[in-house]
């Protein structure tokens, strides 16, 4: 399978997309324990995550961080379009010649003037 390149603007791999190896987060992860345990003067990892969890309960942002790690950061629902109206269906017969270009156009992905210049 031919594999993909950005340069023709459909996506495909990119250098240094996607997530990184595991070991840099666990790498990572010690970096901050181990600073932790310094700052908190304490021994063990667990001591260290038990030390600064009850820091940032001492906030309502920090309560809010512990719980969302916790139980899972709770569904948001954002609507952009209707503002909480019910969407329409609607007739494209409706729209002008120059209206329906515009819509040809980002269908395809090509660039728009929407100043009207």
């Amino acid at each position: 399978m031919e594999e993909k390149s950005d340069k023709d603007g459909r996506g495909g791999t990119r250098e240094g997309a996607g997530r990184k190896p595991k070991a840099d987060e666990e790498k990572t992860n010690s970096i901050f324990l181990a600073m932790i345990k310094d700052v908190k003067r304490v021994d063990t990892d667990d001591e260290a995550k038990q030390a600064l969890a009850k820091e940032l309960m001492g906030f309502d942002r920090g309560v809010m961080f512990i719980a969302e790690h916790l139980f899972g950061k709770p569904k948001e629902k954002l609507d952009l379009t209707s503002g909480d109206s019910p969407i329409k269906n609607f007739n494209l017969s409706q729209l002008t010649d120059q209206e329906l270009s515009v819509i040809l156009k980002l269908h395809a992905g090509q660039p728009i003037n929407t100043d009207g210049e």
